[in-house]
């Protein structure tokens, strides 16, 4: 049997719905109950099946149909739904229906936690803390409560106040250890989940934030949070010698704060870092293509990667390091791994090609720890000892789905250039979108060396069946009608990948398309990494991701940028995130083995917030940005 298609499912259920509806408003009042037990298993079942609009449709029905104490009950439970398929809009406009003059104290923290939400996904967070002001009440119950602080939490990471997120986090736990009917494994596991939220926040703020904050004596849980996240920090600068000094500082901060239960996987990374498991290896191999189609990416990571080397050669220790050209003829990629390592090599960065990755795998003989500057072409593989880096499309692709999900968006457009490159980020987009419930409801490609997008645009936008329409009312009615193109009404916003030249030309035509309300997302390709007030003006309001060194200032990102930029003035404009790249790569050497075993574990580094996910692959979280007045700005 032919399974039917997600939309025609739901197609199928908005049916059923219709009918049952039609149903009950001709149903005798006598059979009342049954009509509401009908449209109850039906909107339980649509809820079980993914299918969030028609259940909350459904339950605003039964909030018709039932008596007035049960009403704010059932529109409660409609707008729960809805927000669950991340029908943003349609839930704010059911809570704004509920009469507050009518609602219990139980009914006023669900309305006010839902409102919460709802404030957060349209990026409102002070509207969220408004709505959260008043504690909950003694009655409220422990899931009301967790739910509650970690609202608060995360609206205060969206204002950017850390610490008071810490604090909420804090005040979540015991929400989270009270008994209730839970296995013991799952409470375990949601605290274990809320301390490493406490604890990578925690990571974000300055040894000065923390010193300053931590004034409450033993043995405050506050206090206890921040004395351990500054010894963790005093553990990452320190060398080997001082293993039993941090080991003994341990000990004493779990005497002084006997009741703070860490988890032992944090415990476990602090005392990984103090045993020396960051050493640095003493000689390095950087295995680069010196020649060729990729020759200037591999100088830029080069010069990246050396000015890591120097920056901190005053600080320790410093490794040797040996570059060998991938480029040379009559040598494979395996040959010259193998050279490395019989030259002595502890640690392997590279190859950069792809091509080059895959073979380094198939060969089947990778000895030393390796960072390579690419991802092979199996997402799937996982190997001891290989790590694998790259400024990778597809998770800007995989992230900009998420951020359009949280925003409050279900239905999106695409548009990507042609060829297999904008295919792989389109298909990556396709499959988290997916995976968030989202639907795509059109996408086109476009050829990047042309300068005018009307056709493909036409065809994402559905303005040829809009002008289809006229010309048949026309034919129907025998005479000419005042017309005006409209674009399809089933989306929200606009996915995009485009380079900088294509990307002024884009957003401009689809305003002229009709399309110029449609919020647009885009990856990092559209901007240049330099400020160009003049140039980027048509890209304003266009929301993107990029790495913290093209989106901080200099100053931000300490000394090497302006140093670089100083040094290859015309490099640093158009190669400006391999180097970064270069930097991170050289930065992530010592980490690697560090992050395999703590997988919470991250690095903050130029090309974003670095993790290692299963596969040993390198995960970039990034921060956000739009365009105004033809400055991007970080969001």
């Amino acid at each position: 049997m032919v399974k039917p298609s997600r939309r025609f499912r739901t197609l199928l259920t908005g049916i059923a719905f219709a009918v049952l509806i039609s149903g009950c408003s001709t149903t005798p009042e006598k059979s009342g109950e049954r009509d509401t037990d009908a449209l109850i298993t039906f909107a339980e079942n649509a809820a079980l099946d993914g299918h969030y609009e028609a259940a909350g449709n459904a339950y605003k029905q039964l909030a018709l149909l039932a008596p007035v104490n049960l009403r704010a009950d059932y529109q409660l439970k409609a707008a729960t739904l809805l927000l669950e398929g991340n029908y943003i809009a349609q839930a704010r406009r059911t809570l704004q229906t509920i009469p507050a003059t009518t609602l219990t104290p139980m009914q006023q923290l669900t309305l006010n936690l839902l409102g919460a939400r709802i404030a957060l996904a349209e990026a409102e967070p002070a509207r969220a803390l408004e709505l959260l002001q008043q504690l909950p009440s003694p009655q409220t119950t422990r899931e009301q409560r967790a739910e509650y602080h970690l609202l608060r939490a995360q609206a205060y990471r969206r204002a950017g106040n850390l610490i008071e997120a810490v604090r909420e986090y804090i005040q979540r736990e015991p929400y989270l250890a009270a008994p209730f009917e839970a296995p013991p494994e799952t409470v375990a596991a949601e605290i274990e989940d809320n301390q490493l939220l406490i604890w990578q926040t925690l990571m974000m703020l300055s040894e000065t934030v923390l010193e300053q904050l931590r004034i409450d004596p033993p043995p405050d849980t506050f206090s206890g949070w921040l004395e351990l996240a500054l010894l963790a920090k005093n553990t990452q600068r320190s060398d080997a010698s001082s293993s039993a000094r941090i080991a003994l500082s341990l000990a004493i901060w779990r005497e002084r704060y006997p009741d703070l239960n860490v988890s032992e996987n944090i415990l476990a990374a602090i005392n990984s870092w103090q045993a020396g498991d960051l050493q640095r290896p003493e000689k390095i191999a950087l295995l680069l293509p010196m020649d060729g189609n990729f020759s200037k990416v591999a100088r830029v990571i080069r010069d990246g990667f050396f000015a890591a080397h120097y920056d901190e050669k005053s600080h320790e220790k410093a490794p040797s390091i040996h570059i060998y050209d991938t480029a040379q003829k009559g040598r494979t990629i395996t040959e010259l791994y193998q050279l490395a390592v019989d030259d002595g090599a502890e640690f392997i960065v590279g190859p950069l090609e792809k091509t080059n990755v895959d073979a380094l795998i198939d060969g089947d003989d990778i000895t030393l720890p390796t960072l390579t500057l690419n991802y092979s072409s199996d997402t799937t593989v996982a190997i001891n000892n290989l790590y694998q880096y790259g400024l990778s499309p597809e998770d800007e692709a995989r992230q900009l789905a998420e951020r359009a999900w949280l925003d409050g968006y279900n239905q999106a457009l695409a548009i990507v250039p042609e060829g297999a490159w904008g295919a792989r980020i389109l298909q990556a987009f396709n499959e988290r979108w997916e995976g968030l419930n989202g639907t795509v409801v059109e996408h086109q490609s476009y050829a990047s060396s042309k300068n005018d997008f009307s056709a493909p645009l036409r065809d994402l936008l559905n303005i040829d069946e809009s002008q289809r329409r006229k010309k048949k009312l026309q034919r129907l009615l025998g005479s000419q009608l005042k017309f005006e193109p409209r674009r399809r009404q089933d989306a929200d916003f606009i996915f995009m990948t485009a380079f900088p030249r294509q990307a002024r030309l884009l957003k401009p035509q689809l305003k002229f398309h009709y399309a110029g309300d449609l919020p647009v997302y885009a990856t990092s390709h559209l901007y240049a990494g330099y400020q160009d007030r003049e140039a980027n003006r048509d890209l304003d309001q266009i929301t993107f991701c990029d790495i913290p060194w093209v989106l901080n200032n200099s100053a931000e990102t300490g000394s090497l940028k302006p140093r670089i930029e100083t040094l290859w003035p015309e490099q640093s404009r158009q190669y400006t995130r391999f180097y970064a790249m270069g930097i991170d790569a050289y930065r992530l050497v010592p980490q690697l083995s560090h992050m395999a075993r703590f997988r919470y574990e991250r690095l903050n580094g130029e090309t974003g917030s670095l993790s290692l996910n299963e596969q040993n692959r390198i995960f970039r979280q990034l921060p956000w940005a739009h365009f105004k007045r033809g400055i991007a700005r970080p969001l």
